[in-house]
């Protein structure tokens, strides 16, 4: 990477997703942040100058859910009509994956996603032996520790193992690499674990995330518990026997716990439109992920139209390798508008940008004075009719420029 505390990026064209499009400008960059933008200057007084004046800029995309570890079982994981039939057999050939093979994964994954655009990454992951290798990786992190505990004994134990964690790893901490805290799931995280882990990154001042609703036996079974769910946390060894369903939907579950707040919630392909206002009254934010959601060949998705109507914050993500065929966000881009024709390529972008920085918690997403200058490039060999038309070209599948806080990738 080649950084300058103080270069000049002149362009052709500029989405800044705070409103409108400019033309034929410059992009002031100090120290990592947007210093300015302002229009071309004939002779620049900046001792770095990188000429991009045919192309068009965006801030670059943020992916605001992936399980990058588990890149090294792209196409080893079939498809099964139970989810849980999936984990089973993602979690079988998973354990025979030598740890090089996941290193190289990881790598593979994340040069994937900065080739497509991606500079800030949202990653779930349970393996803490991982953290050296994804600090070595020039994107911008949030590391969720993704934590599962079903029996109501262990709750102590499994917190202070978190906190061990995040203790012990606190040195990898920077301005471009964060944790946060993920319950992976209503029906594998107990009641009290979700409310201590809820408290933790209240405590710490750590972005809270969770898979929710994401298939219909997850409804099943908080309604009315047994199935194959139970089945499966018995199989496992970790169903709490004095555990009862509580008997509602997962956001008034959660609500009950009281985790909804300011919440990151993943799929919510099962949720209902009466479950929506529950969300903005608590600024939950969602995040879409259409490769997986079309990989699974779910039916039925998040009702994404009505969501944004109401202001509810939505970012998109990839998902895992062992649930969709790419990592490329501009291929998620197409896909996206595949599954939901009926909105339009600006909302797409917000939530590839603005939208997944916003759920996040993050200042990324956008390109203005104080922002990080996280940018990506596209070449425009002419004028477009419509500039957010160019990310979503077939023939595209990455971008021409790319930058992490004012360091060229």
């Amino acid at each position: 990477m080649n950084t300058h505390s103080n270069l000049r990026i002149q362009f052709s064209a500029l989405i800044p997703m705070t409103g409108g499009v400019l033309e034929n400008g410059d992009l002031v960059i100090r120290d990592g942040l947007i210093h300015a933008i302002e229009t071309r200057k004939a002779h620049p007084k900046e001792p770095t100058v990188i000429d991009l004046s045919d192309h068009l800029l965006l801030p670059g995309f943020i992916n605001a859910h992936c399980h990058l570890s588990l890149s090294c079982l792209k196409g080893k994981v079939p498809k099964k009509e139970h989810f849980t039939d999936w984990v089973r057999a993602l979690q079988k050939i998973s354990a025979g994956i030598p740890f090089l093979e996941k290193l190289a994964g990881i790598r593979a994954g994340a040069q994937e996603m900065l080739s497509s655009g991606v500079t800030t990454l949202a990653d779930y992951i349970s393996q803490p032996e991982l953290f050296p290798e994804y600090a070595e990786l020039p994107l911008r992190k949030i590391l969720f520790l993704e934590t599962l505990g079903f029996n109501a004994n262990r709750v102590q134990q499994v917190c202070k193992e978190v906190e061990a964690i995040l203790d012990s790893h606190a040195s990898h901490r920077n301005a471009t690499f964060q944790f946060g805290l993920a319950p992976h799931a209503p029906y594998s995280v107990s009641p009290f674990l979700f409310k201590a882990l809820k408290r933790l990154a209240q405590h710490r001042k750590l972005p809270f995330s969770c898979h929710v609703a994401e298939f219909p036996e997850e409804i099943r079974f908080l309604r009315e518990g047994g199935g194959e769910m139970e089945a499966f946390l018995i199989e496992r060894g970790v169903f709490d026997e004095n555990w009862n369903p509580p008997g509602t939907g997962v956001l008034q579950y959660l609500d009950s716990l009281d985790v909804l707040n300011d919440l990151i919630a993943v799929h919510l392909n099962h949720i209902e439109s009466s479950d929506l206002e529950l969300m903005r009254q608590h600024h939950t934010g969602a995040v879409f992920c259409p490769g997986s959601t079309q990989w699974f060949g779910r039916k039925k998705m998040l009702p994404l139209q009505k969501m944004l109507n109401i202001g509810i914050t939505v970012g998109l993500g990839t998902d895992s390798l062992a649930s969709t065929e790419s990592l490329n966000f501009l291929r998620e881009l197409r896909i996206a508008e595949k599954l939901l024709p009926e909105l339009t390529r600006m909302e797409w972008l917000e939530m590839a940008t603005r939208g997944g920085a916003r759920v996040l918690g993050s200042n990324a997403g956008m390109i203005h004075p104080g922002a990080p200058a996280d940018l990506i490039g596209f070449h425009l060999p002419s004028k477009p009719t419509r500039y957010e038309d160019i990310p979503f070209e077939k023939s595209r599948q990455q971008v021409d420029f790319s930058m992490i806080a004012g360091q060229r990738i």
